[in-house]
């Protein structure tokens, strides 16, 4: 989390009802941004600097070696999807919310659309 701070995404994240964070030219942040405008959902788009990215990286397999699952090492997950200031996860668990009908009253929830 201390890239997060640095990064400043708190106060965004805390202050808009739905927020994208990605990596600049990923296709996914544009994929999961279509996903939700086709809802009414007009999500809040941050780019990250490809120093975040590596900070992020470097700390999730950090933790994943200290608590001993160094098997396989992995990028942590980009986009960081956020619904109401809560981390709802990548593009996959954007859409598998979707899919299961949960993510129409997410969004009315944290008050992202009106339907």
């Amino acid at each position: 989390m201390v890239a997060i701070k640095e990064e400043g995404l708190i106060p965004i994240v805390e202050g808009s009802m739905v927020v994208i964070v990605g990596r600049r030219d990923c296709h996914m942040n544009y994929a999961a941004q279509r996903l939700l405008e086709k809802l009414k959902a007009y999500p809040t788009m941050h780019e990250v600097s490809k120093e975040f990215v590596v900070r992020m990286t470097f700390m999730h397999n950090l933790g994943r070696t200290l608590r001993g699952d160094d098997k396989t090492l992995a990028a942590p997950l980009f986009p960081m999807i956020f619904i109401g200031g809560k981390l709802v996860g990548g593009l996959d668990r954007l859409i598998a919310i979707h899919v299961t009908g949960k993510l129409i009253p997410m969004l009315k929830e944290a008050g992202a659309i009106w339907l």
